[in-house]
């Protein structure tokens, strides 16, 4: 494009257009303070959904925009070219450039339909580069140990103080202080004083408010995280955690995104690093809700592998699915699935059976992503005409594109072109965890798990209807089980939960069940649930002695009537033995 008047019109426009996004995404996430404040969790469910939506509408205002300001010329790579350095300098110093240039990224990307990544077009970096960091006041607020810690905690929760009454402050003070002291005392007894550093917005997420911060010792930085939760009687804190599993529980990647408040977000991320050391940085933006830079955050992240490493993609081991082919780099943390050609056929643990196409599929997955994942659903991402060379492929996973997934998958000049694929962080599927962990306590604490695991979903308002097929579970790094294959959830309130008939006379008691039991696809008869619940027989004493009222008609007509009538369930998302409630219910 010649014309330098329309490209700095375009520029000007995605800027602006940009900047409004941003403002809409800020006054949704402000929101969570008063949902919290107002106990509106419903409201807060909803804006939770709002702001997931935000970032497509207004990438697909803005296209029809520029092609009103470009016609055909929307659609030319050289123009975009042109457009490029124009935008930058218009960028270039802000405070959240990292995020407007992969905006600029998204744009192209929709309009030009690229395969693979342009690097004239786009803007991609094999390093994270250095940005502006916020001239304002600091992130985070610091708290010198001049007090005891009674005096020291009470100022930190001060500073994020809520618009509503705490139900006994001075209790739950004494309770943090007495944990924060227990824990340091090995690290620094008498002799060593320590600092806090506490990032001044809140952290919101369904029914809880975190207060997120680090404790800074001379040699060691430790993670404090303080949630706060608000009930009829007001708020009370209800833990205090310090240990860097729960603070990876809680910035997990099967939860869904916090609502926190932040003008430049790579200075947050930067924080959260320093506290969570061996999360990707694609997993911290996503945690915030900047989801879409956390795609250019996790393609960087692959490419830097691709290049250093001589890995192959391969098939990714466990057992075959009906629905996916699901690929990896051995020594990578996420997995990739491509959704087969043929219909699929889905085993179920109930006497229908059905067949789900490409449309179903895809349905299902998004149904599952765009509501609350509740640290149970893994965090999966669409991607769009993925691009690697040939040679970076299996010889046996090229030969299962061909056999199963030539409708997705093609090669195109010496590259192997995705047009249409998920990913997912990778975990250790149920069956091949229970046949290769050794520590009976950790068996113990995922067998306990996987009970807690249904009752989540179960309060979330999902039901999985192949409970039987134990290669849907995944157990995550803090031994969490979760479920990664969502082609076989479905809404809890379509679930009909009943006992099966006995059979009336002696030929109905020598026919296949099939023959006289009529089912309806969303039948669940309990007394299959309790066979084909998935734990190992050996272990079954210990599921049954925590779970027991998963078998039983009540629980399940209960939690269904809870979820029919809105009600928002707690779900705890960290070590339930660390609540203090359980301190004031045995005092």
């Amino acid at each position: 494009m010649n014309n330098p008047d329309i490209r700095e019109k375009v520029a000007i426009l995605m800027t602006r257009v940009f900047d409004s996004y941003l403002l809409e995404f800020l006054i949704i996430t402000r929101r969570a303070r008063a949902s919290f404040e107002q106990k509106d969790w419903r409201g807060g469910k909803r804006d939770a959904a709002e702001r997931l939506s935000v970032y497509d509408k207004v990438l697909s205002q803005i296209a029809i925009q520029i092609e009103g300001i470009l016609g055909s010329s929307a659609c030319d790579r050289a123009t975009w070219i042109s457009i490029k350095p124009v935008y930058a300098r218009l960028i270039s110093g802000r405070s959240n450039e990292d995020i407007a240039e992969s905006f600029f990224n998204s744009v192209t990307r929709k309009l030009l339909q690229t395969v693979g990544i342009d690097r004239e077009v786009e803007f991609f970096y094999l390093q994270t580069t250095q940005r502006a960091i916020h001239q304002g006041s600091p992130i985070f607020a610091t708290y010198a140990q001049e007090q005891k810690t009674k005096d020291l905690i009470r100022k930190i929760v001060e500073d994020h103080k809520c618009n509503a009454s705490y139900e006994d402050l001075e209790r739950d003070l004494e309770f943090v202080a007495n944990e924060v002291d227990l824990f340091l005392w090995p690290l620094i007894r008498d002799n060593n004083r320590y600092s806090m550093e506490i990032l001044r917005p809140c952290f919101y997420r369904n029914k809880v408010a975190y207060i997120v911060g680090r404790i800074v010792l001379e040699l060691r930085t430790i993670p404090i995280i303080i949630p706060l939760y608000n009930d009829e009687s007001g708020i009370h804190i209800d833990s205090v955690l310090m240990q860097e599993s729960d603070t990876n529980n809680i910035f997990g990647f099967a939860y869904s995104y916090f609502q926190v408040e932040v003008d430049t977000p790579s200075e947050l991320v930067s924080f959260l690093r320093s506290i969570l050391p061996h999360k990707p940085i694609s997993d911290l933006y996503n945690a915030i809700g900047f989801y879409k830079h956390g795609k250019t955050e996790f393609y960087r992240d692959l490419h830097r592998l691709v290049h250093v490493s001589k890995e192959q993609f391969v098939i990714a081991p466990g057992k075959e699915g009906a629905v996916m082919l699901v690929f990896t780099l051995p020594h990578y943390h996420h997995v990739f699935k491509v959704i087969k050609d043929r219909a699929c056929f889905i085993r179920s643990s109930h006497i229908t059976d059905k067949v789900l196409d490409k449309a179903e599929i895809k349905y299902r997955y998004r149904f599952v992503c765009n509501r609350d994942r509740v640290g149970r659903l893994v965090d999966t991402q669409e991607f769009e005409n993925g691009r690697f060379k040939v040679k970076r492929y299996s010889k046996d996973l090229l030969r299962e594109f061909e056999i199963v997934a030539k409708d997705l998958v093609s090669v195109q000049d010496g590259y192997v072109v995705i047009n249409h694929l998920y990913l997912q962080r990778k975990v250790t599927p149920l069956p091949i965890y229970f046949a290769e962990e050794q520590s009976p306590n950790a068996i113990r604490q995922v067998v306990i798990d996987f009970g807690y695991f249904i009752k989540d979903l179960a309060a979330s308002g999902l039901f999985p209807a192949d409970l039987f097929n134990t290669w849907n579970y995944g157990v995550t790094e803090g031994n969490r089980v979760v479920l990664f294959d969502y082609d076989d959830v479905i809404p809890l309130e379509s679930a009909q939960f009943k006992r099966k008939p006995y059979p009336k006379d002696e030929y109905e008691e020598m026919s296949p069940e099939e023959e006289w039991i009529i089912a309806e696809p969303t039948d669940f008869f309990l007394d299959e649930i309790d066979t084909f619940v998935g734990i190992p027989n050996p272990l079954r004493g210990i599921f049954d002695s925590v779970h027991k009222d998963l078998f039983t008609i009540e629980f399940w007509h209960n939690i269904k009537k809870k979820v029919s009538e809105g009600e928002i369930i707690d779900i705890i998302p960290y070590d339930r033995t660390k609540r203090f409630r359980r301190l004031t219910r045995e005092a």
